[in-house]
């Protein structure tokens, strides 16, 4: 996917980080952003290898008949949740999402 330099950013890099223990997972090349808007410096992103084993994302989707993401995730610990997950990412009907999670 070709980026669109920014006239004053150039490339716009920001460093993406683990939201969880806040080490460095890479670099995000933003471009041209709406306004010629300089890229946040850091931006919690993916989860760290070593973040990856101890935790499951859990992403909320509109119902099981519609996976739809809704945009909202989180991340639990893998010893407090009681499903096989084996590539760390879970879906979520909104319903249950926010009987779990409302205060998120």
């Amino acid at each position: 996917m070709p980026i669109t330099l920014s006239k004053k950013h150039g490339v716009n890099p920001s460093m993406m980080i683990c939201p969880i223990c806040g080490k460095d997972v890479g670099i995000a090349l933003f471009g041209r952003l709406k306004g010629d808007a300089e890229a946040p410096k850091v931006i919690k992103s993916e989860l760290c290898d070593d973040c990856k084993t101890k935790y499951i994302t859990i992403i909320e989707v509109e119902s099981e008949n519609n996976p739809v993401k809704t945009g909202r995730y989180t991340f639990v610990p893998k010893e407090a949740i009681n499903i096989d997950c084996p590539k760390g990412i879970a879906l979520m009907n909104k319903i249950e999402f926010n009987k779990l999670f409302a205060n998120n």
